[in-house]
């Protein structure tokens, strides 16, 4: 039987907006501005399940629009969603300037406090946003957490400055068997265990999974466009080499790399967060 992926983490409308000419105080700048799903919960869960894996995406909705269109386009994807209810479903402003870098303006909905009411999920991967662990009480969370599954993973996330030790408290609660994080985020937390690591960057990935090594290229192609959620690309094509795969030998962590590095480097092709890139089949929706 194929392995099942609970995915904790948010849900977000993205707005994002491609300015025409560089920013001005006080100016009226044109820009392409389009509003798309988005949160780092809901690109992993909906990437996983468009190549093919069970997930249910755990995560904080509004009885609002906005809840409400998010919702239907996860369900559309083949994502199961146990929506845990919130004042106002969080949204993201996106700007991106003309190199693809992009600065994000969150309104993000606390998770955390809120899943203490929630009915824990039973799966054979537990994935949990890095954001999550940003929350008030989140190493009591993520202790709770790792009875969801007995395999987990962890996707990095931007840590401001004054949050990075608790953050850390909170990665090393949940314990998890592999952490997916770039070059700065992996930097700035040197006490993370080297043999539970991914590490990406602009020219590649390597990852060391126990005694098993790896590295690769990002595959060569068109210049980035919007690198929003590649991250969440990378992870979620890594991981689905691997839900029934675990530990990797040699050959499967390379394969693993290799799909999160080619998907990844096309995330950054397309526009919004989860803009559907090759690799990316039609969703499994149960019969």
């Amino acid at each position: 039987m194929a392995a099942s992926v609970v995915v904790v983490g948010d849900a977000l409308l993205d707005v994002l907006a491609v300015p025409a000419e560089p920013m001005r105080p006080g100016a009226d700048v044109p820009a392409a501005v389009r509003a798309a799903p988005g949160g780092q919960g809901s690109n992993l869960a909906v990437r996983l399940a468009r190549r093919n894996v069970d997930v249910e995406l755990v995560c904080a909705l509004g009885d609002d629009a906005v809840g409400r269109l998010l919702h239907e386009t996860l369900a559309a994807d083949g994502v199961r969603v146990r929506a845990v209810p919130a004042d106002a479903t969080g949204a993201v402003i996106v700007l991106v300037d003309a190199a693809g870098e992009r600065t994000m303006l969150s309104q993000r909905v606390p998770l955390a406090p809120r899943l203490a009411d929630a009915p824990s999920v039973t799966a054979d991967w537990l994935v949990v946003s890095g954001y999550l662990l940003l929350e008030p009480g989140a190493a009591r969370m993520a202790a709770a957490l790792r009875g969801w599954a007995p395999r987990r993973m962890l996707v990095g996330c931007a840590v401001p400055d004054a949050s990075l030790e608790e953050w850390q408290r909170a990665a090393r609660a949940l314990e998890p068997d592999v952490a997916v994080l770039n070059r700065d985020e992996a930097d700035r937390v040197p006490s993370f265990p080297g043999d539970r690591l991914v590490v990406t960057s602009t020219g590649g990935a390597t990852a060391r999974i126990g005694g098993v090594r790896a590295t690769v290229a990002t595959p060569a192609g068109p210049p980035a466009s919007d690198a929003t959620g590649a991250g969440d690309a990378f992870a979620a094509a890594f991981l689905a080499v691997l839900v029934d795969a675990w530990p990797p030998d040699d050959e499967t962590l390379h394969r693993a790399l290799g799909a999160g590095a080619a998907s990844g480097a096309a995330a950054t092709r397309v526009a919004g967060a989860q803009g559907r890139i090759p690799g990316e089949g039609s969703a499994m929706v149960d019969p």
